[in-house]
């Protein structure tokens, strides 16, 4: 039944699939909006969801021993040569965590990428990318990292985070006022500032 579905679904050329595996769902970002099918394991969850992706493989790329064989290919190093849109329909994360590095993302493929996998990480290397930036995602994804800043725990993070949201008037005046002073409670936003442009430090000037 799930095989039928699946194939069902890939005939339909989705944009991106992402697995929720707590739940064992598969979903699916179409031109016509989200679609999901409840899986029904006939084994172990794991193995269960390895040939799925293995299904996935065969349709979208033609090897029926895609999942190991992708794997080892992908790259966070941007110097992917997959085909990035086939990448997104592996329903695998580490997949889309190549697609968000490579350096000829678009922003589509950014759109699609980050309905696949919502992540802080995924954001802000999507947040690299002058396409993404240009477009409607990237206030999408500042506010996302703004939202997420208090529960970063590495201090690099947190900087990289703030010079993105910094960039092309991602975020507006009175947001960045309170980046600014939340930095006090969270030092490495300095940081950020600095990296960014320090002609957007909100600083009043001496009399």
């Amino acid at each position: 039944e799930d095989n039928l579905r699946l194939n069902v679904l890939l005939a339909q050329a989705p944009y991106a699939i992402r697995i929720n595996e707590a739940t064992m769902t598969l979903y699916a970002l179409t031109a016509k909006g989200e679609a999901k099918i409840k899986l029904n394991p006939t084994v172990r969850d794991e193995q269960y969801l390895r040939w799925v992706r293995e299904l996935l493989s065969l349709k979208v790329t033609g090897s029926p021993g895609g999942y190991p064989v992708f794997l080892k290919r992908w790259t966070r190093m941007g110097h992917t040569r997959n085909n990035l849109e086939q990448m997104l329909l592996l329903g695998e994360p580490e997949a889309v965590a190549a697609v968000v590095h490579a350096p000829s993302l678009s922003h589509e493929v950014g759109r699609r990428a980050w309905w696949a996998s919502p992540t802080a990480e995924n954001a802000r290397r999507l947040l690299e990318k002058p396409e993404v930036v240009a477009g409607e995602l990237g206030k999408e994804l500042a506010a996302y990292l703004l939202e997420f800043l208090p529960f970063e725990e590495l201090a690099l993070d947190v900087v990289d985070s703030v010079r993105l949201c910094l960039q092309a008037q991602l975020i507006s005046a009175e947001e960045r006022d309170k980046l600014w002073n939340r930095a006090k409670r969270k030092n490495p936003c300095y940081v950020g500032f600095l990296h960014a442009d320090v002609a957007l430090i909100p600083l009043e000037p001496k009399p």
